[in-house]
């Protein structure tokens, strides 16, 4: 309660610098805000409001206070009224019209850092009003070239609201529909994308889901083969997905599984074959990586707790950290501690390991 007073008194606050007449609007839709039915005339308040506040977002040049107008957006996205479907439905009508209309324009905004910025927080929006209804004003820019668009794209059609509306059995056809769209852009997108990518595919509920978080954690494991791979420390949040994945359903085990034991062993690998190749970041991440993993995904799938990585990279033992992968995940000789099914090979035989990572390039 307390929260939100100070936000309602920092938005009262704020409505000070804006245009006189978004400030009207501003006033204009609180009153709309708590009414129990609505009728044209207050339709036509929150279709002002909503014009009035993008509009301004489009127009200004002082984005150091572009977040304010976003946060008065999004306080006001909602009747104060419970179970008012009236206004949420024209809010999000009139937010679909007025953010799309806007995008389009800022695309063509010079100079391109003002687009960029304009276009960046139009999708911020988006993410903070979390309405599925807006998931295609959204995914339009899931291949930008712009990294930190691309992000935010995925961002506000990945974000847990989202996810959450998307398990609606009513909404199964948009919530495929966004899956088709990410599924296109996983490969190519940044570590973060990905792993926001990953964690939806890992919460969203239809069947769909599951390929879409192999082909993240595909993603990945193409980045470690060929020694491409940048934020080794976001591969700690993919691997636990996985084995969640793996302890939740026998159908999902093989191949989540045969997932979670590559990427893994990759980890392994990269850090056992670095020698001078890699940063004391990236050796430090890495770490990271093998010791999260043991705790909290290795003890649970096994059923008992695990130190053997912690201790042989403590002790600087690379072979010890080389027995304990094998131990886990298996060699040539045997399948693993955690009988993983990596397929077979061209004669039909049971491939007990992982790939092996080659050395890294000279």
């Amino acid at each position: 309660m307390k929260s939100f007073l100070i936000l309602t008194a920092s938005i009262s606050l704020f409505l000070i610098y804006l245009t006189p007449c978004l400030a009207a609007d501003s006033l204009s839709i609180e009153a709309v805000r708590a009414k129990q039915v609505l009728d044209d005339s207050d339709f036509k308040a929150i279709d002002n409001f909503v014009a009035g506040a993008v509009g301004e977002m489009l127009d200004t040049e002082d984005f150091s206070s572009i977040s304010n107008i976003r946060a008065i957006i999004i306080a006001n996205s909602s009747s104060t009224q419970p179970n008012q479907t009236q206004f949420s439905e024209q809010f999000s009508k009139s937010a679909q019209k007025y953010i799309s209309a806007a995008l389009t324009k800022a695309e063509t905004i010079t100079p391109p850092e003002r687009s960029f910025k304009i276009i960046t927080n139009l999708l911020m929006l988006v993410d903070g009003l979390a309405d599925i209804r807006l998931t295609d004003v959204a995914l339009k820019y899931a291949d930008s070239k712009n990294e930190v668009i691309r992000y935010w794209s995925i961002h506000s059609v990945t974000n847990p609201q989202i996810t959450e509306q998307l398990n609606s059995p009513k909404a199964i056809d948009t919530a495929r529909q966004v899956i088709r769209r990410l599924d296109e852009v996983v490969s190519k997108t940044s570590p973060d994308g990905v792993v926001l990518i990953a964690s939806f595919a890992g919460s969203i509920k239809i069947s769909e889901g599951e390929s879409l978080l192999l082909k993240a954690a595909d993603s990945r494991i193409a980045c470690y083969a060929d020694w491409t791979v940048e934020q080794e420390l976001l591969d700690a949040r993919i691997l636990q997905i996985l084995a969640d994945k793996m302890t939740a359903s026998n159908a999902a085990k093989d191949v989540a599984g045969k997932r979670f034991g590559q990427l893994l062993s990759y980890v392994f690998q990269r850090y056992i074959k670095s020698d001078d190749v890699l940063s004391d970041l990236q050796k430090e991440q890495l770490v990271s990586v093998l010791v999260c993993t043991e705790q909290n995904c290795l003890s649970k799938i096994t059923g008992k707790p695990r130190f053997e990585i912690k201790k042989a990279i403590e002790s600087a033992d690379a072979n010890a950290l080389q027995q304990a992968q094998n131990t886990l995940l298996g060699d040539q000789t045997k399948a693993g501690e955690l009988n993983i099914n990596y397929g077979k090979d061209p004669g039909g035989v049971s491939i007990t390991h992982p790939v092996a990572l080659s050395g890294p390039p000279e």
